[in-house]
């Protein structure tokens, strides 16, 4: 071979070499703790306080693909639990779940699932520790206007590193999960956040941002729309049935009459409209997750004996 080939050829493997390197570094950045996808890492690099990017390392994507629910869930040191809603995972088994990691690339697996219906919590248990974790803060209410944050996957968002959601403590209530929805008639602590949470924020956690603790983790956000415009909304589902049926209305000579589908149309067009900008949402309240992690007297720790 001659020099003048032997020198192209040195060229198009160093080439090629330094191609693949670069292929490698866009999927992945590896640091001290590990191999950080490098999306997430874009993320850390551009938050300015330290706390929010120990929570982003923290929190996961869930998926149970049975009914096409997301969700978002976080770590809990020393990480062999995962936190989320019971509504997001409860028609999937442990081994159904899709777990998405923010902060590695490594696949995670899930040895069983403990789910709590009236709080509307669930405990993903993990065949191993993970590196990132978050800890609980005490029982107590955090004061009302403490500024508070979550991140995670609202919407059709699906991107491996988490977006923030940011708002305040606005009040506090103690709500009874409905029988249909696994409750048991006993009342859930929960906070009131005037903040924007949307589906797939559920399960995330509640950030006090002044301590950078979890205070409460994320349920819902308040509906738009009454409990009778969602019949109406269901009733689209089914063209064939009569939704002005489930409707009626009082005439000008009181008299109760039926109304018609396009009337019943228009009330839904209207209450979104006149709605549409609410920003208020449920967060469980962290002495109703305290609860449910530490294990009652003469059993097993959640998570057994990893706790």
């Amino acid at each position: 071979m001659s020099n003048g080939v032997m020198d192209t050829f040195k060229f198009a493997t160093i080439l090629c070499l330094a191609i693949s390197c670069l292929a490698v570094a866009q999927d992945s950045n590896t640091t001290s703790e590990g191999t950080i996808p490098v999306s997430t890492q874009a993320l850390l690099n551009g938050v300015k306080r330290p706390e929010s990017r120990t929570v982003i390392k923290a929190v996961v994507m869930v998926i149970c693909r049975k009914d096409n629910s997301k969700g978002t869930g976080f770590i809990v040191s020393p990480g062999w639990m995962i936190v989320t809603n019971n509504h997001v995972v409860k028609t999937c088994t442990a081994g159904e779940l899709e777990i998405t990691a923010s902060a590695t690339n490594d696949p995670i697996k899930l040895e069983d699932m403990k789910p709590d219906p009236n709080r509307d919590l669930a405990v993903l248990c993990t065949d191993k520790a993970l590196p990132f974790g978050l800890v609980p803060a005490g029982d107590e209410h955090p004061p009302i206007e403490t500024e508070v944050e979550t991140w995670g996957y609202p919407l059709n968002y699906e991107s491996r590193a988490p977006i923030l959601s940011r708002g305040y403590v606005a009040g506090y209530s103690r709500d009874v999960m409905p029988a249909e929805r696994g409750g048991t008639g006993v009342p859930v602590n929960r906070l009131i956040i005037n903040g924007a949470f949307n589906p797939g924020n559920s399960g995330g956690p509640l950030i006090d941002r002044t301590t950078g603790r979890v205070i409460g983790v994320v349920v819902e956000k308040w509906t738009l729309w009454s409990p009778l415009i969602e019949t109406a909304i269901n009733g689209f589902a089914h063209p064939r049935g009569m939704m002005g049926g489930t409707f009626s209305r009082t005439d000008a000579s009181g008299k109760v009459v039926g109304v018609s589908d396009q009337e019943v149309i228009s009330e839904v067009i209207k209450e979104f409209y006149q709605q549409s900008q609410v920003m208020i949402g449920n967060a469980i309240s962290i002495s109703e997750l305290n609860a449910f992690l530490k294990p009652k007297r003469g059993e097993s720790p959640v998570c057994g004996s990893h706790q």
